[in-house]
């Protein structure tokens, strides 16, 4: 179980590195757009940088800026950030923002550590004319005995020379419980898939949030670890209320 656990949280790290490395490459449009933010590299968590290029737009880049608020650590070398978004849309060839957002003391870093960033192209069409990007924001603790991790996903969309997030950090994965470390414990496990529905509100499509819960409960008899799971689903549907979806 030891072995499992740590086997997990290693092929988790390394795949929010692995994105983050195929979405961190244009030194130049960095550059170009901290200019524009009056920001130097020094100012911004570059572990935590990430930018992709729009799958419908191949001329501009998403980029996620993480500058730092407090870059401190502490004397057994705990590392606690506070960060500001910047989330801006640029041109590839020139770094010119088209549209940006800016969010004070966004994230926070801690016990519960920001693994890393993902940016999200997938097909969030919300009408006829709109279609969303995502951000997924992966945390973790290191807690061997009470282990924890989530994954939230915001959604953005254009809005003349802004962006605007109409989807605030839904959890689309989390995991948690508590063990023995040897066997005994508890654990649950959530995952969620989205689903756009044909239905409107104040001019967007609804989101339907599909859940799949999965709850592992082991115990110590003799010499086995005994387990059981069990699994629930439900659906959450979210309507747009004219600023976000609740």
């Amino acid at each position: 179980m030891n072995k499992l656990i740590l086997a997990l949280s290693f092929l988790f790290i390394c795949g929010a590195a692995s994105s983050q490395e195929a979405e961190t490459q244009n030194d130049f449009l960095l550059a170009k757009v901290l200019a524009q933010l009056k920001l130097k590299k020094t100012d911004i968590s570059q572990d935590l940088y990430v930018e992709k290029v729009l799958p419908n737009a191949k001329t501009n880049s998403v980029m996620v800026i993480p500058k730092y608020r407090k870059n401190e650590t502490d004397q057994y070398g705990g590392v606690y950030l506070e960060l500001d978004a910047f989330v801006v849309i640029a041109n590839n060839i020139t770094g010119k923002i088209l549209h940006k957002y800016h969010e004070t003391n966004a994230w926070t870093s801690d016990a519960i550590a920001i693994l890393g960033i993902i940016i999200d192209t997938g097909i969030y069409t919300l009408n006829s004319e709109t279609r969303a990007f995502g951000i997924r924001v992966s945390y973790a603790n290191g807690s061997q005995p009470n282990p924890y991790r989530r994954t939230d996903l915001s959604l953005f969309i254009r809005k003349d020379k802004s962006l605007k997030k109409v989807l605030k950090e839904y959890p689309m994965a989390t995991s948690g419980g508590e063990w023995d470390t040897k066997c005994a414990g508890e654990f649950e496990e959530t995952n969620a898939v989205i689903d756009i529905d044909g239905t409107k509100t104040n001019g967007l499509n609804n989101l339907i949030f599909k859940e799949t819960i999965v709850t592992t409960k082991r115990v110590a008899k003799d010499d086995d670890c005994i387990e059981k799971k069990t699994t629930k689903y439900r659906s959450i549907k979210l309507k747009y209320n004219g600023v976000e979806y609740k």
